[in-house]
């Protein structure tokens, strides 16, 4: 029997395209103390953090820093090759801004430049105004933003993009305001969905193509090819993989998992509104209940008058011939006879409509108190401003 044909499987590079480029397994990232201060670093384009190890990227931290060695000993700093960042967590807040101006560092006697910030404290809600930013520093934008909104727990504030005029704001709180004020301007405050970054140049998720460590590729942003004469250009999504330009509004994942859709938050909660209405309601039918009293108590008295009316024609009439009232007698409905009212019930009927005529009267006294003494009150106050 001729031997079966053991199929190899297929290796990476044959499953990637000619356009991406393999990226190594990345493990998991440790998560940082919850209530430590974090200053996120971004190297500048061209730069690979995954040529470096974390020991001697520390000690370039710590050296640049101006920091000694053991005031420094309890920081902690955790690489994301994905993102090509890198974070260093203290929890001195005094030491926060010796990292936070780093903006070089020295490793393997070559200059690595970084970009640095203070990243927003963990459980910090995010939200964001537009066309709000006029060229303001971020520490400019917090101050204005702090003492025009007292009550609110701003954390940080800063300008979305070079090209954006939409300031991005964090709140200590589980529900963002509705609206803020700044520099005397109401903005309406939305909810911030971060979208997924997407390298044009490598064709990856998780950084842009200003950050890139991977050198500069001559490819068509759109399709990822490379730049030919004449050639078929078909847009392909780094994200998702469809037939459309990378970060396109019809692309369904451009945005992080988890994030509700952009709108604005409700100024009044509906739990609230639910709570206070049955209260309402209860209000509503008391005094409906005492309006009914009102009107029975009043349609009584002419409706004794109408069935006594009533009584004496047919008296007169069944003394002048007996044959009509023995017909009529003869055509009642005996099935619906009704019912005879005991001493009891009248009594206690008695008893109600004098209790509501009290009630009635007591109400019209206060009625007419309450007038006479507003009137003697105008006439003071008129004395008052005359002198």
């Amino acid at each position: 029997m001729p031997a079966r044909k053991t199929e190899s499987p297929p290796s990476v590079s044959s499953k990637l395209d000619n356009t991406a480029v393999a990226r190594p397994h990345l493990k998991r990232l440790q998560r940082l103390p919850v209530n430590d201060f974090k200053i996120v670093f971004r190297p500048s384009a061209g730069a690979d953090l995954a040529q470096y190890n974390d020991v001697e990227l520390r000690a370039a931290v710590v050296a640049k820093s101006g920091l000694h060695s053991v005031v420094a000993d309890e920081d902690l700093v955790c690489t994301n090759l994905a993102k090509n960042i890198f974070t260093v967590s203290t929890s001195c807040a005094d030491r926060v801004a010796n990292y936070a101006k780093i903006r070089e560092l020295t490793l393997r006697c070559k200059k690595l430049g970084l970009h640095a910030y203070i990243a927003p404290p963990d459980g910090a809600r995010a939200g964001i105004i537009y066309r709000a930013w006029n060229g303001e520093s971020p520490q400019d934008l917090l101050q204005e933003l702090r003492r025009a909104n007292s009550l609110l727990p701003i954390v940080q504030a800063r300008h979305m993009g070079r090209t954006s005029r939409s300031v991005l704001i964090h709140f200590m709180a589980e529900k963002l305001p509705p609206s803020v004020k700044m520099f005397g301007i109401l903005y309406a405050v939305f909810n911030f969905r971060p979208k997924v970054e997407a390298c044009l140049n490598c064709r990856q998720v998780g950084h842009r193509r200003d950050v890139c460590p991977l050198p500069n590729r001559l490819t068509c942003s759109s399709c990822g090819q490379k730049l030919l004469e004449d050639y078929p250009c078909t847009p392909q999504c780094v994200i998702c993989g469809d037939a459309h330009k990378t970060g396109d509004r019809a692309c369904k994942q451009s945005f992080q998992p988890g994030f509700s859709r952009l709108s604005r938050p409700r100024q009044r909660p509906q739990q609230e509104h639910q709570q206070e209405q049955p209260e309402f309601q209860l209000e509503k039918e008391f005094f409906s209940s005492i309006d009914d009293r009102n009107r029975s108590s009043r349609s009584k008295s002419p409706g004794r008058n109408r069935i006594s009316r009533s009584r004496s024609p047919g008296r007169n009439h069944g003394s002048k011939g007996k044959s009509p009232g023995r017909s009529a007698s003869q055509s009642r409905d005996f099935s619906t006879k009704p019912e005879k009212v005991s001493w009891a019930k009248q009594a206690f009927c008695s008893c109600c409509m004098l209790s509501d005529a009290k009630e009635t009267s007591k109400t019209q006294e206060t009625i007419e108190r309450l007038m006479r003494e507003n009137q003697e009150l105008k006439q003071q106050l008129a004395l008052v401003l005359e002198r």
